[in-house]
């Protein structure tokens, strides 16, 4: 009898410390495996959320529909369009046009000038202004990049020094926090319009304009066709 005492005693101490050695290791037996990855999942979510926080320096805060789509066999990056909207619409003040031979010279020059040398204008910070010379080889280039046309008489903006016979411009400071939400891309053909929500923070709750801006797929390449923007 004392025997089968010990070794019952022996098997609930045995149990005790099993238990407390789980516990310790954070792992209980009666929670499944697919619930901690849930609760993995929930950490990952949280680090999702806090990345939409300010950073340091310039940066442009998308959300919405934001993926690229394909417009044929072409995939066309719907961020870079978004922002090229807005470039365009509040950067440049250039808020309707149907085709792109319908931009003031200056504007085009000016814009087509900017991506010569940069890939967007609202991280350009520059902490002394810099001047920039280019080509008209250069500038025709550019606007045949971004607009699939470089029909423009480019000669005739106050950009172009005629004696050394290039563009010249000091690049002005555009840095600025963008924060947009991508509302519609709805494609038709080889075209794509895409609706974009600007904001004046990044909560996007104070609503600073909206561009409706047409991409249009010219020799294999997505190029930008025409712009509406309130």
């Amino acid at each position: 009898m004392k025997s089968v005492t010990l070794k019952i005693l022996s098997l609930l101490c045995a149990g005790v410390l099993a238990a407390l050695s789980l516990s310790a290791c954070g792992r209980d037996p009666n929670v499944k495996q697919d619930e901690e990855t849930a609760a993995t999942y929930h950490v990952e979510k949280a680090d999702d959320e806090e990345a939409e926080t300010e950073r340091e320096g310039y940066h442009a805060y998308g959300a919405g529909k934001t993926e690229p789509v394909m417009i044929g066999d072409v995939q066309v990056k719907v961020a870079d369009f978004a922002l090229r909207s807005y470039e365009l619409a509040y950067m440049m003040a250039q808020k309707s046009f149907s085709t792109p031979t319908e931009l003031p010279v200056d504007v085009a020059v000016q814009y087509a000038f900017t991506h010569v040398f940069f890939p967007d204008f609202h991280s350009i910070n520059n902490k002394a202004v810099q001047y920039r010379s280019a080509s008209a080889d250069q500038i025709r280039g550019e606007l045949k990049n971004q607009f699939g046309t470089d029909d423009f008489p480019i000669t005739d903006s106050v950009l172009y020094n005629p004696g050394k016979e290039i563009f010249e411009m000091w690049i002005p400071e555009y840095g600025t926090n963008i924060y947009y939400h991508i509302d519609a891309v709805n494609i038709d053909g080889d075209e794509a319009e895409i609706i974009t929500t600007f904001f004046n923070e990044l909560k996007r709750e104070t609503m600073l304009g909206r561009t409706h801006i047409t991409v249009k797929v010219l020799s294999g390449k997505p190029v930008i066709r025409a712009l509406t923007a309130e």
